[in-house]
């Protein structure tokens, strides 16, 4: 059910509108931009005010660099040592670029370097310039943790210090199991969805993303299959500096995984049926502008008993919106049902989302 690339000049239909590739494009890869670097930004955030402070480990590529992190810190290192998460996670994220660029797409690959770049700048500049906000909105079993009004009211400063770093130090230390597990979920929360807009996007936020990317494109296993292995691995590890944590961590890993998801589903498989009477000139301007071919068969109406032609095509997700605007644009009075497909295997061409 499918063919080779075509050659032919494509158009991207828009709201019923036909547009140039070049143009489309452009605006495709400035919206992406936009949405891997609001992701990053998330993510980062989340990493070094939440599940650093929790002592928790992230997932893939910086949960690894946490790790050696963590890891220096417990055999003697200096605490300064925290300022370097970013630095490992852009080491580490080299020759998986590599798989990135030649697997998936060299704008998969550039969007990638995009987040890695944002990651490891933000989180060095957080942790270097700032205490988490959460020693102040979260109890300690002491004298943190209270409403925002008790908090813009009192001594609420963010900026990193010899004073402010000795709070944060401590509140970790003396962290209740309610608090640390709160901000296992908070956690879990906010860099899922981080990593989710990246991915979203078209892009990812590095490490383990990359080879998720690979095998869906490539092989079509699920995404979070080889994910959620390797991220489990890392709780493992992580035991070496707190198995107390390991618990918090898998928590943490659940909620990420879920939110990742629910929000990300652009690589699913999605079941279009048209049930049209210009059936011939909706297979012309399909089978131009899409990788994917289609099946065709005659239909009988139940009432009218009047002659149709039943068009069955199967795309990834970020596809259905442009093939719905191109059939409606074609026949506007077209009956179209769409419905997720759970695997699919065969000759199936995949291309990436940009």
């Amino acid at each position: 059910m499918e063919k080779e690339e075509s050659k032919k000049s494509r158009y991207v239909f828009t709201d019923h509108i036909e547009c140039r590739n070049d143009k489309c494009e452009t605006n495709k890869m400035i919206k992406s931009t936009i949405l891997v670097v609001i992701g990053s930004i998330i993510y980062s955030f989340g990493v070094v005010w939440i599940l650093q402070l929790g002592g928790f480990f992230s997932g893939g590529v910086t949960g690894a660099s946490q790790l050696i992190v963590g890891l220096i810190e417990k055999f003697g290192g200096s605490t300064a040592i925290r300022g370097y998460i970013g630095f490992f996670v852009g080491i580490i994220n080299i020759p998986l670029l590599l798989i990135g660029w030649r697997g998936v797409s060299k704008h998969f690959a550039i969007l990638t370097v995009v987040s890695i770049a944002i990651q490891s700048i933000l989180m060095s500049l957080i942790s270097n310039l700032s205490v988490s906000p959460f020693i102040y909105l979260l109890s300690d079993g002491g004298e943190f943790g209270g409403g925002l009004i008790d908090v813009l009211n009192g001594d609420f400063n963010i900026i990193h210090n010899a004073e402010t770093f000795k709070l944060e130090l401590e509140f970790s230390q003396n962290m209740q199991p309610g608090t640390r597990l709160l901000l296992a979920i908070i956690g879990g929360l906010i860099t899922g969805y981080g990593a989710a807009i990246c991915l979203k996007g078209g892009g990812s936020t590095g490490g383990m993303d990359i080879i998720s990317n690979y095998l869906v494109m490539k092989k079509r296993i699920p995404f979070t299959k080889y994910q959620f292995m390797f991220d489990f691995s890392i709780i493992v590890a992580s035991s070496l500096i707190s198995v107390e944590n390991v618990l918090h961590t898998i928590i943490r890993l659940i909620v990420y995984m879920k939110i990742l998801q629910s929000v990300y589903q652009t690589y699913q498989t999605t079941r279009i049926e048209v049930i049209t009477d210009k059936a011939e000139e909706l297979k012309k301007v399909l089978l131009e502008h899409f990788n994917h071919s289609m099946t065709i068969y005659d239909a009988i109406g139940g009432y009218t008993n009047a002659a149709r032609k039943v068009i069955e095509i199967y795309a990834s997700n970020f596809e259905t919106s442009e093939y719905l605007a191109i059939i409606h644009s074609i026949d506007p009075k077209a009956f179209i049902i769409t419905t997720k497909v759970k695997m699919i295997s065969g000759n199936y061409v995949q291309r990436s989302v940009i």
